[in-house]
């Protein structure tokens, strides 16, 4: 009988340890993040996509291109790490703007029609956005601008993977056009298509040029990651 007793008393104790250990501490959903939306029929590449970085700059990219465009035009998902700079450089300016709670957008009837934006701030205590076309606040056009590099970087990594697939020929001038892209700072965040620059750094069957481009952009990226590494400061 006091055998059954022990046996049925570690049953239990073995029940609520394994309940407490399967418990999460915390979730991604507690953490503070920002968020940049973009839509429009007309735009291109993409017509609509998401960007979402959380606070320890784990960053969320939902994407669909314009089919006017050819190529692969199915919805695109990415997920990577932002850099350390540009993560406190997006919650700094979301801190400077408010967390977005206010009007931003210029209202002016002569600005040309670029797309809706959107930026949305969440934390377990603040909740806030915005919408505009155009913004004249500074703090909201460098948001935009570090966001629509973001964007045109995943563009760029899914035209090399379709290249890759289907059009090697090909490939040299979409690796051209995007060094001219970081030349004039109009990308950013260049490890988020590291995997891509890597596999074509590494085929021998490539010609040398696309090679060695790509070796060209992986370096840059990896300098660009070596100077923004700071503490975090979400």
């Amino acid at each position: 009988m006091k055998v059954c007793v022990i046996f049925i008393a570690l049953l239990t104790c073995w029940s609520v340890c394994g309940q407490e250990v399967a418990t999460p501490s915390s979730s991604a959903a507690d953490q503070a993040s920002v968020e940049f939306r973009f839509d429009w029929n007309e735009g291109i590449p993409w017509q609509s996509y998401s960007i979402q970085v959380q606070a320890d700059g784990k960053t969320h990219f939902e994407g669909n291109p314009n089919p006017s465009q050819g190529g692969d035009t199915d919805p695109v998902k990415v997920d990577f790490v932002m850099s350390d700079a540009n993560r406190q450089r997006v919650f700094d300016s979301a801190r400077k703007l408010n967390y977005f709670q206010g009007d931003f957008d210029s209202h002016l009837k002569h600005i040309a029609q670029t797309g809706a934006k959107t930026l949305v701030y969440k934390s377990a205590k603040v909740r806030g956005s915005t919408t505009y076309n155009y913004s004249p606040n500074p703090d909201v056009q460098q948001l935009t601008q570090l966001f629509l590099g973001l964007a045109t970087t995943l563009d760029f990594g899914r035209k090399l993977a379709w290249n890759y697939r289907y059009d090697k020929l090909g490939m040299n001038q979409s690796l051209r056009e995007l060094e001219e892209l970081r030349a004039n700072h109009q990308v950013d965040e260049l490890s988020a298509i590291e995997s891509i620059l890597r596999k074509i750094a590494s085929d021998p069957s490539l010609m040398h040029i696309s090679r060695q481009s790509a070796q060209q952009l992986l370096k840059a990226s990896g300098d660009a990651g070596a100077a923004g590494q700071s503490p975090p400061q979400p």
